[in-house]
């Protein structure tokens, strides 16, 4: 069974809610990737693209296909609602393997990168200040002739070039306003959309709890221990 991914359940649902109240958006990323991973493996070190394909494995996996969106039209200001196939995201050719390294000339440099990982995402607030500047830092492997700093546009073309390196790296949706007809793309964060998922599923789940608890005496462990068919029986009787 070691290379068998786990799955969200309602028998795990509510111990994954709780761990990722305790850390920040990119940890719960990695408490995601982890969890549709072969075995749970680690899954820090693998490429952007990666971690966005297995994410959308495990909300595929326990939400469906479909991702309900709300975005905000930057033209005319009118609100869409949308709903994305999580086969649209998923990285061209599949997710194919991205190079170890590559190298970009900018500026009079020659700089060797690589693609930038959950661990460089994780360890990066993005609170602090030139918080964008020190994630691409983190991808720079070398630089000849060797710098102390590299100025901002040489960070900008190694930013540029890991969009074409690590495909899939950024969830994107290309939309469309009804209103002013505007097309624009738009960033969909995997992590944060799955997050909503399970927050919403895992606050549903204890109201339950709550609510046979009262009017039955049974533990949390009694609740989750029925069907979700039976126990929605007794929520109707109980308020019957």
């Amino acid at each position: 069974m070691s290379g068998v991914p786990r799955q969200l359940t309602e028998a795990n649902v509510l111990d994954v809610w709780e761990n990722g109240l305790a850390g920040p958006p990119a940890a719960r990323s990695l408490l995601f990737a982890s969890m549709a991973a072969p075995g749970g493996s680690n899954v820090a070190d693998l490429p952007l693209s990666a971690l966005n394909s297995l994410l959308l494995e495990l909300r595929r996996g326990a939400f469906g296909d479909a991702l309900p969106c709300t975005a905000d039209c930057p033209e005319c200001g009118e609100s869409l609602d949308v709903t994305v196939a999580a086969a649209e995201l998923l990285p061209p050719g599949g997710g194919a393997a991205v190079a170890a390294t590559a190298t970009v000339k900018s500026y009079g440099r020659t700089v060797t990168y690589r693609a930038l990982t959950g661990r460089d995402v994780r360890s990066v607030d993005p609170a602090t200040p030139r918080a964008r500047q020190a994630l691409l830092r983190r991808c720079v492997l070398r630089v000849d002739p060797p710098a102390d700093d590299l100025p901002d546009e040489v960070l900008e073309d190694v930013a540029r070039r890991l969009a074409d390196d690590d495909p899939g790296a950024d969830a994107v949706v290309s939309l469309n306003c009804p209103q002013c007809e505007h097309s624009w793309d738009a960033a969909l964060d995997l992590a944060e959309h799955l997050w909503t998922d399970v927050s919403e599923y895992a606050r549903r789940l204890l109201h339950e709890v709550h609510a046979l608890a009262r009017a039955y005496g049974w533990t949390e462990a009694d609740v989750l221990a029925i069907s979700p068919t039976r126990r929605q029986f007794y929520l109707e009787a109980s308020t019957g």
